[in-house]
């Protein structure tokens, strides 16, 4: 197995315990794995092709070593001290994997507020460009989407789902899950609407915003 494949298997690892925990309310439970998933998947798709086209250096090929040890060592024995070390002392695009790692590995412990700082902590990093900064901005903002301050939220949410925006639709359907968690299903019904007759969207989150608009107009029905 070679570096690139080591590094892109440790990140799908990582999607598999991040959508492991259970943090939705009743209505939009049943949907939400399935729209973090899509979004994940996205994230760590593009993360680890930035990984690699910044693998070349030679100090990139050694903290790619470290990387992956770190994350074993994790996996293994839940110490973090070598993502830690990586993390705080890497100057590479490795350095910012290993935030998302060790985010990865608090959101499967349920440790979310360490998580989503490690995810803000990635964000800030400038190795691995605004593509993957906005990656984790959004990893960060699914974790506290049932927790975090709504205005709050949906100001951070804003600007990713501008038109252009790499994680647009992503951060749609997150707004979506927002407007329910408020009460504000109208809201949530548009915004999925949106999403779901987007031909430049994903098709699987066209056909998750399908599903999850009927369920809504069906329960408003039954009121």
């Amino acid at each position: 197995m070679n570096e690139r494949d080591a590094a892109t298997e440790a990140l799908i690892r990582e999607v598999d315990e991040d959508l492991k925990r259970d943090q939705f309310d009743k209505l939009w439970k049943a949907y939400g794995n399935y729209i973090v998933a899509g979004a994940v998947a996205l994230v760590l798709g593009v993360a680890g092709n930035e990984a690699w086209n910044h693998w070349k250096t030679g100090q990139a090929q050694a903290e790619s070593a470290s990387y992956l040890a770190a994350s074993q060592q994790a996996s293994r024995s839940k110490d973090m001290s070598g993502l830690d070390d990586l993390a705080k002392n890497g100057k590479t695009v490795y350095a910012s994997l290993a935030s998302f790692q060790k985010a990865g590995h608090l959101t499967f412990s349920q440790d979310l507020t360490n998580a989503v700082l490690a995810y803000q902590a990635a964000a800030a990093s400038k190795e691995m460009g605004p593509l993957y900064q906005s990656a984790a901005r959004l990893h960060a903002l699914m974790l506290e989407i049932d927790s975090g301050e709504p205005a709050r939220l949906e100001s951070e949410l804003a600007p990713l789902a501008a038109a252009n925006e790499p994680w647009r639709h992503s951060s749609l359907e997150l707004q979506a899950l927002l407007a329910l968690r408020t009460g504000n299903n109208d809201k949530a019904k548009d915004i999925l609407a949106v999403l779901a007759d987007d031909a430049t969207a994903p098709q699987g989150l066209r056909a998750r915003a399908a599903e999850l608009r009927q369920a809504l107009e069906a329960k408003g029905r039954s009121l």
